[in-house]
């Protein structure tokens, strides 16, 4: 059966990014690049987001963006290098740029590097919630699957009211009962083994026996009273 992860995109930070403020001190090329990004115009914004994010002093939220804009674009290489420049210097938001560089390398299809990124962001802030369900989706690309029940189990204790949330514990159900269902064949497959060995067994031990049994007779008859009568002509091989 094949399974179906939910919908997260990619780009499912980008509410919780939405909320962050423009720092004080950004420029004006950062402040309209941010407004370019949030009219859903990344290649307008990315133009004016590299220059703001070469400005001394770049707020995290600059470099954050101008990431955010790459991977609208699907320029997942760069996005990862902005979001790296932008992490040298994170303080506040150190979990949202390694959760995204996460987020690119999943994209690519480099999942090793994508779970081993999702860690740190969640050993970078540990009750991030989408960083677990979209930690959850590599674990199932992965084949992961108990893993994967773990991170969205997490996933919904720490957003109950996602709106994913049904198809989610639809999904944790399916995956618990192929678990039960994997777990039962596995237990059937042995089963057989040991059948089969004990088979084995049971066929050398009648071996076993009938060679001592017939070992038993052959003492007796050897052991007998009476002389043994031998043939009267030589033994011979028919041509």
């Amino acid at each position: 059966m094949r399974i179906r992860t939910p919908g997260a995109k990619v780009l499912g930070v980008l509410c919780a990014v939405a909320l962050l403020a423009v720092s004080a001190a950004a420029s004006d090329r950062a402040e309209q690049g941010l407004k370019l990004f949030m009219e859903n115009k990344p290649q307008e914004a990315a133009a004016l987001l590299e220059l703001a994010a070469k400005e001394p002093g770049a707020a995290e939220n600059t470099h954050l963006y101008l990431g955010l804009a790459y991977q609208q674009l699907g320029r997942w290489d760069e996005a990862i290098a902005a979001f790296r420049r932008g992490l040298a210097s994170a303080v506040q938001h150190r979990h949202l740029f390694l959760f995204n560089i996460a987020n690119s390398y999943f994209a690519q299809g480099k999942n090793a590097f994508a779970l081993e990124t999702y860690d740190q962001a969640l050993s970078a802030r540990t009750d991030y919630a989408p960083a677990y369900l979209n930690r959850a989706n590599a674990r199932m690309k992965a084949e992961d699957y108990p893993g994967a029940v773990g991170d969205y189990t997490m996933y919904l204790a720490l957003d109950p009211n996602s709106p994913q949330s049904s198809s989610i514990r639809a999904l944790i159900d399916l995956l618990n009962q192929q678990a039960a269902s994997a777990a039962q064949q596995a237990a059937l497959l042995e089963a057989q083994r040991l059948a089969e060995e004990a088979a084995r067994q049971a066929l050398l031990d009648a071996v076993a026996q009938s060679l001592l049994e017939a070992a038993e007779d052959t003492t007796s008859l050897s052991a007998g009273s009476g002389d043994l009568e031998g043939y009267e002509d030589d033994l011979s091989l028919d041509d």
